[in-house]
């Protein structure tokens, strides 16, 4: 299946795309298809995304403009063509 990522900040300025297609397997969750994601763009790209295996804290999760949480992520399962956004928190001041 295909699920496009779509990229923000620090992510899009490493794959100089807004939106990537990651070819996934069936029945594949959000962690598997961030790990396939991971691995078309290599160790820069786990370091930005992952601390100690798991996502970092200010990185939001969202699939077809739903929020998931962190916690979700190994057991939200996707199907063929939904939208992962990796979104930065933003601080203002």
């Amino acid at each position: 299946m295909i699920i496009n990522i779509h990229c923000f900040g620090q992510i899009r300025s490493q794959t100089k795309e807004r939106i990537v297609e990651v070819t996934s397997s069936d029945q594949a969750t959000i962690t598997e298809v961030l790990n396939a994601f991971i691995k078309m763009y290599g160790e820069v790209m786990e370091r930005l995304l992952y601390n100690e295996g798991k996502l970092r804290d200010f990185y939001s999760i969202q699939v077809d403009k739903k929020h998931v949480k962190n916690e979700e992520l190994n057991d939200y399962f996707l199907r063929d063509g939904q939208t992962i956004a990796i979104i930065p928190f933003i601080a203002g001041g």
